[in-house]
């Protein structure tokens, strides 16, 4: 479990408004990150674990910590992810060549032993950090590499429930991004396999098209918050940032064996069946029911939902909206039939009063 909470520990922190508050070696108020961390991934037994490592992995060893906890009552994982996240501020502080400066890291880790760090921790890093490679790799640019062959060699076969579980801290990482689309995800996965049960998907679809609509914005953890929350029109420059982030969902979700169909459904929401959509002018023929299904279903609950710079709209504007797509060869009638019959019963199963 360390090496997976190593990978999400900072989950729940929003970089453009704390990201300050931790970046100083004596870091402070940064329990409200950990707190949201935690929210993120205790919900599945899978990463339950996971968790309470990441809500307590800025708890100092002497303390005082919000939490409560000093010493040997803080898990052991998260004292050890907290010692490498303050070498990773360390070494981020200075373009230098590592090796030119890693004793200043060392002494200043040792400092703080029995204080900030648990001395058992502290001594097992002073044993690491006699080679150079330790260094290096840090600094390397082979980081992606180094992870991937160090990762665990672990596999557990899970049920479709308990993979739409997991999906589903994902989707509350991208959601949690921005308060205008904290539930986006959720509702668009809902949306999207109400539609998709209508046209008789299988079981099994269902199921990857669900995981499909949780991770369909996945690109957007890319896409800065200034952005995301802008309360007027983008600009041309902030439109063709945020056009990025289906590029990134793509790619991300396609090196997943078994999601070959999350990747096509979930990545293609922007496109258009004339082929005016973005990223890769996908046109009706290239698009599977799947993704047209997707894109009505994300244009529906964006519609609906309040956004920075205006409130969710009523049904009839809303259905003259996706009509106007339909007439204009955007998107998928079938789909937009099956939300105009369902309107007020899709709005209740996400939770959006009737308008």
């Amino acid at each position: 479990m360390l090496f997976y909470s190593a990978l999400v520990h900072d989950a729940g922190m929003n970089p453009e408004d704390e990201l300050q508050s931790i970046l100083p070696f004596e870091d402070i108020n940064s329990f409200s990150h950990c707190q949201r961390g935690y929210e993120i991934f205790r919900h599945s037994k899978f990463t339950e674990k996971v968790a309470s490592i990441i809500l307590y992995h800025h708890d100092r060893w002497k303390g005082p910590n919000s939490s409560g906890l000093c010493e040997s009552s803080i898990p052991l994982n998260s004292t050890i992810i907290y010692l490498a996240d303050r070498v990773s501020v360390l070494v981020d502080t200075t373009n230098d060549y590592i090796l030119n400066f890693n004793q200043d890291i060392i002494d200043t880790i040792l400092k703080k032993s029995g204080t900030i760090f648990n001395p058992i921790v502290v001594e097992a890093f002073m044993e690491a950090s006699k080679k150079e490679s330790f260094w290096l790799d840090i600094q390397s640019e082979f980081l992606l590499e180094l992870i991937y062959t160090r990762r665990p060699k672990q596999y557990m076969r899970v049920s479709e429930v308990e993979l739409i579980d997991v999906v589903k801290c994902f989707s509350r990482i991208i959601d949690n991004k921005s308060p205008f689309t904290r539930n986006h995800s959720k509702r668009v996965a809902i949306v999207v396999n109400f539609l998709a049960d209508k046209v008789g998907f299988s079981d099994s679809e269902l199921s990857m098209i669900t995981i499909a609509g949780y991770l369909h914005d996945l690109g957007k953890i890319s896409i800065p918050n200034s952005i995301l929350d802008k309360p007027s029109k983008l600009t041309k420059e902030e439109t063709a940032i945020i056009k990025r982030h289906t590029y990134y969902s793509h790619h991300l979700l396609q090196n997943i064996t078994g999601f070959e169909l999350v990747s096509i459904w979930g990545p293609h929401h922007h496109e258009k069946l004339d082929g005016s959509g973005y990223p890769f002018h996908l046109t009706r023929d290239d698009l599977p029911l799947g993704s047209r299904l997707m894109a009505v279903a994300d244009i529906f609950t964006a519609l609906t939902e309040d956004r920075p710079y205006r409130k969710g709209i009523i049904k009839e504007e809303c259905l003259a909206i996706l009509n106007k797509l339909v007439a204009d060869n955007a998107i998928c009638k079938q789909g937009v039939i099956l939300v105009e019959d369902h309107y007020d019963e899709i709005l209740a199963l996400i939770d959006i009063p009737t308008a």
